[in-house]
């Protein structure tokens, strides 16, 4: 099955010229994208999962709370994954492996 194709405008960035791109610093453009990022006010939270194995990733976005955490319990289940969680309250690495402190 052939996926939906998105338009882009690639095209019409490429050809614009450098002045319309200013110059920044590292650290500005790592606070502006990295920790400066934003959900759509439509949308609750990002879930991004990484099998171990394969190193296949998949994400998830979801409009409420309530679905994001049924993803969350499903995902948690699973061997050798590694999830992360997006939301605007902050960005959340989980292993499903629970740390046993009872054996070193």
């Amino acid at each position: 099955m052939k996926r939906k194709y998105y338009p882009n405008n690639w095209a019409a960035i490429s050809s614009c010229p450098a002045s319309y791109f200013p110059e920044m610093l590292y650290e500005d453009f790592e606070d502006w994208k990295i920790y400066g990022y934003q959900l759509p006010s439509s949308h609750f939270g990002i879930v991004r999962v990484e099998d171990m194995d394969t190193g296949k990733i998949e994400e998830y976005t979801y409009k409420s709370e309530h679905h994001t955490k049924q993803r969350m319990k499903k995902e948690m289940v699973k061997k050798n994954t590694r999830v992360t969680l997006a939301t605007m309250e902050g960005v959340y690495h989980l292993l499903p492996n629970p740390l046993d402190f009872n054996n070193p």
